[in-house]
This record gives structure tokens, sequence and C-alpha cells, in this order.
């Protein structure tokens, strides 16, 4: 005979305030299920009460870090990357210059790219530009002016018998510098954290000038192609990645985490004992247990980019990235945003 029953109940739990490096109540859920199938004759066994608990832990920023990408052009691949190896030395040294100590940099190995100036990806931007000549050519068959010349260079094109548009070399790197942040330096960090973020936007620091100077006629030729690289950036949520961001690292402990363990587990076990009351039944043994880590959101009037242990998820760099998830580590521009949520889930046997 074919038996299912399920009992789901969840209580909400009043959040009081944290302080820094406490721990403080997040919520918790129950569940009681037991299923038996007719497919084959399996024994019964015992209901299994679940319970989830979870605790919020404030975490005190321990280091400031800077993340950076850095982007040399020359005609020739060779003196791209040598003059990207040069602008390295300058950051450092501008870097050093700020007066902060204890500094650790790490550069990703340089990429070279053979592309056209301006452009980020030109066969993506020739495609955005093929589709609106395409639609403005079907709304108005009497189309002329600079659309329809896209339309004629396409043919061009496929005839071989446009002009090749210019093509540079590019070499990049990312740099991720980080700087300790303890007690007696913690009010310091945030005036080294304006400082940061202002030399990072300066044109040396980001080498703006390291690109290759084009002449008129190769202006007018990738014109159409900057427009439409532009516009696909812009609806890119990656391309917002690889900008510059001067970010706080928060790390949990393990004896943090042991306590926000412990108390999730003590959650769990009185709230199920409860519920086990109320329906006259017996709190039996632990069957199952699991625990989860994660980031709590940033605050609605935030608006700065989410990491999970060190990670943000879309990013273009996540070799380097993944090098930073063997710490419970979270990482925001804001240093009130660093919360970890630490989860337990516990399947009690009930009788």
């Amino acid at each position: 005979m074919l038996r299912n029953w399920w009992l789901f109940a969840t209580l909400a739990l009043a959040q009081g305030s944290l302080a820094i490096g406490t721990v403080g109540t997040m919520g918790t859920s129950i569940g009681l299920g037991q299923s038996t199938g007719n497919s084959l004759p399996v024994a019964q066994g015992p209901a299994l009460l679940s319970v989830t608990a979870q605790e919020a832990i404030v975490l005190q920023p321990v280091a400031i870090q800077l993340r950076a990408v850095f982007r040399v052009e020359d005609r020739e691949a060779e003196q791209a990357v040598v003059a990207l190896r040069e602008h390295r030395v300058n950051v450092e040294k501008s870097l050093a210059e700020l007066g902060s100590i204890g500094g650790s940099y790490r550069w990703t190995m340089p990429v070279l790219n053979h592309t056209v100036p301006f452009v980020e990806n030109a066969e993506s931007a020739r495609m955005w530009m093929r589709r609106q000549a395409a639609q403005m050519q079907v709304n108005n068959p009497q189309m002329k002016g600079r659309l329809r010349e896209m339309l004629l260079q396409e043919e061009e094109e496929l005839d071989g018998q446009s002009e090749p548009l210019p093509m540079i070399h590019a070499a990049s790197n990312r740099l991720i510098a980080e700087w300790p942040i303890t007690e007696p330096n913690l009010d310091s960090s945030v005036e080294f954290g304006a400082k940061l973020r202002q030399m990072a936007q300066s044109k040396e620091f980001r080498g703006t000038k390291l690109r290759v100077q084009l002449t008129e006629e190769e202006l007018e030729q990738i014109m159409p192609l900057m427009g439409a690289s532009a516009y696909a950036s812009s609806s890119n949520p990656l391309a917002a990645n690889s900008d510059t961001q001067v970010l706080y690292v928060g790390v949990m402990t393990e004896v943090q985490e042991a306590a926000a363990l412990k108390k999730c587990f003590e959650k769990a076990k009185a709230q199920a004992q409860r519920l086990a009351e109320a329906a006259g039944k017996q709190l039996g043994e632990v069957k199952m247990i699991s625990s989860t880590i994660q980031p709590l959101a940033p605050s609605v009037n935030s608006n700065s980019p989410s990491y999970v242990n060190g990670v943000l998820v879309s990013s273009p760099y996540g070799v380097q990235d993944a090098q930073e998830k063997t710490d419970r580590r979270t990482l925001q521009v804001n240093p009130n945003d660093l919360v970890l949520s630490v989860g337990v889930q516990v399947g009690f046997e009930i009788r």
C-alpha cells in the first residue's frame, strides 16, 4: 500500500543587532517527511525530521585589495609585451609610494591579442551593424546615407574588394594587490583606500597613453565599428568586471565557524524537539547533517558587486580568482557589508 505523508513548518526568528565579530540569529526552517513506494518490497523506515538553522557572522576587514586590468598596444607584438612589462614596474612603484607596507602583488600571465584598435570584438561589432542596417533597409527600402554604405561595405567584404581593417597587437594582464589591515591601522585603511581609488583613475596608472596612435584614414575606417563595439560593451554585464576596483576583504576564522556551527545545531535540535513533542512523537538520533557558508547580499542602497569566497561569479579571470577559494572569504566595496551566513541542516530520526 502506497503511503506518503509530509509535514512542513517554518519558524521565523527575530534578528537582533550584530557587532563586529559576533554571531547573530538568522532563522530556522523545519520539515518532517516519510515516503515508501510499492515498486519494490522494501521495509518501512523511521520518519526523518529535517531542520535548517542559520547564523550570521559580521566580519572585521583583514585586508584591502586593488584589482586592475592593464592593457598596452603596439604595432609590433614584441614591443607590446616589453611595454607592458615596463608599465608593471611603474605600477608597483606608484603603489609603494602611497606609504602602506606589507603589500603583495599577484599578476596574471600576459595575454597577447591581434585586434582592431578601440574595438573589443570586431566580429560582434560587424554583426550588430549588419542587423541594424538590415532592419533599416526593411523599414525603409529607399534608405540612403551611412547605413546604406554599411550594407554596401558588407557586399565589398564578401567580394574581397574592401580595404583590410587596421590591426594592432594588444598585451594585457591583471593585478591583484593586497595590503593587510590590523586593529591599529583600521582607521588609516579607509584613507589608504581613498588614495587607491584616486590613483586607479589616473591616466598614468591605467596606461591610457600606451595606445597606438592611428592615422586619420584608419580612424575613419574603424569609426562605425567603434560605435558598434561601444554599444555592445555597454549592454554586456561582463564589461564592468574588468574595471579597477578597491575592495575590503573579510575572512571567517575557524573559531568563528565552529561557534556558529554549534549554535546552529543547538537551535536546530531545540526546534526539532519542540516540533516532535507537538506531534506526540519522540526525537531520535541524528541521521544526516550538512552545512553551508554564503555571503549575505549587500545593503539595498549599495550597487557594489558581491563576491563568494573572494570570487566574482562572472569574472573573466576565473583561474586567478579561484586561488582564493581556500579561505572563507568575502569581498565588498563597503567594509560594513562583510557578512557571512553559516547554515546547518540536520535530519533527526522521529518515532
